[in-house]
């Protein structure tokens, strides 16, 4: 499954690369270039020194609890990139538009021009910019990589940060051609596979034919995610009587205090370590393998709900009554008559 493994990261690290060519790009256009390069220089510096500092601490691990603790993030990592894309793709969430990324750092930048002098606020955003977006890169190359092939996730990341530069400079201005978004939902899908079976190696589970289980998982996340889009794009039309209003209310009101932001990451975490705790005690661990298959789709679609009841709710809003038209043979204001 290397093959599968590059195409992963350089999926994953060329959505990275695009938003971190961004702010550069912006830096260097308004701010120069030397203070673009001299950010984006210190942000490599400063990655490279983490991934030795996280190749050491992962390699002191047992190798079965380094892939718990390693699938478990990436399977939460995967799923927030495919929940957001869901909730995008359903038009429940503004789409991610790099020409608006492009003007939001303009302003951060402040008012002036290139100059051939460091500008510090430049090199600052481009630090930042470089070492958020590049962390990210590093983990799904060591998460990817590191338990599986650390030469294919590699190549992966690479070959995306060549692509991406070499049409950047080429354009000179902000990739927004590039599908983001719907590689996000790729993207999403294939981390959350590859979570789930790390994950599940990690807490003891035993996979159907090992490393073909990922296709499988890859191809069940994708249908179920297609028909949890579909039921949020056209969610029932439901129809509540009076007498249901209160209870309706209340119901509503103790769900948003469970279910909202982080509530995934509760419930996958919640599904893996039930899982472990299974295996421990039944030891069936092929039927635990397709169990935390399920559990993180529940989770998913829990997670989901509350977008769904709020959808359902606005469609069941009742329409705004017409405005009744202007007859032309009266006139609209009465003329005032005559004493």
């Amino acid at each position: 499954m290397s093959w599968l493994v590059v195409v992963s990261t350089f999926l994953a690290a060329a959505v990275e690369w695009v938003e971190a060519f961004t702010i550069v790009l912006a830096v260097g256009m308004f701010k120069g270039w030397k203070s673009a390069w001299t950010g984006t220089v210190g942000a490599a510096v400063l990655l490279l020194a983490v991934v030795t500092a996280f190749r050491s601490t992962v390699g002191s691990f047992p190798i079965g609890a380094a892939q718990a603790v390693v699938g478990v993030c990436l399977l939460l990592f995967g799923l927030r990139w495919l929940h957001k894309a869901i909730l995008r793709s359903a038009g429940l969430k503004a789409l991610h538009d790099e020409a608006e990324s492009f003007e939001e750092t303009r302003e951060q930048l402040g008012p002036g021009g290139a100059t051939a002098a460091l500008d510090w606020g430049g090199v600052a955003t481009a630090f930042n910019g470089c070492v958020l977006e590049g962390l990210e890169v590093i983990f799904i190359v060591m998460a990817l990589g590191g338990l599986r092939s650390a030469g294919a996730a590699s190549i992966g990341a690479v070959a995306a940060l060549a692509a991406v530069t070499v049409v950047g400079v080429a354009l000179r201005a902000p990739l927004t051609k590039v599908p983001e978004n719907t590689m996000k939902y790729v993207v999403g899908l294939m981390l959350s596979a590859f979570g789930t079976f790390f994950a599940g190696e990690g807490v003891g589970v035993a996979w159907w034919h090992g490393d073909v289980s990922i296709l499988i998982l890859i191809s069940g996340y994708a249908l179920i995610s297609i028909l949890l889009l579909r039921l949020l794009q056209s969610p029932p039309q439901l129809h509540t009587g009076g007498a249901l209003r209160v209870p309706k209310a209340i119901v509503e009101k103790i769900w948003g205090l469970f279910v909202g932001e982080g509530i995934l990451a509760i419930l996958t975490v919640a599904v893996v370590l039930a899982i472990a705790v299974f295996t421990q005690k039944l030891g069936h661990d092929g039927v635990a393998a397709w169990l935390l298959a399920v559990g993180v789709i529940a989770a998913v679609a829990i997670a989901l709900a509350d977008s769904l009841r709020q959808a359902t709710a606005k469609r069941s809003e009742p329409a705004p009554a017409p405005a009744q038209p202007v007859r032309r043979d009266e006139p609209a204001i009465a003329e005032p008559t005559a004493t």
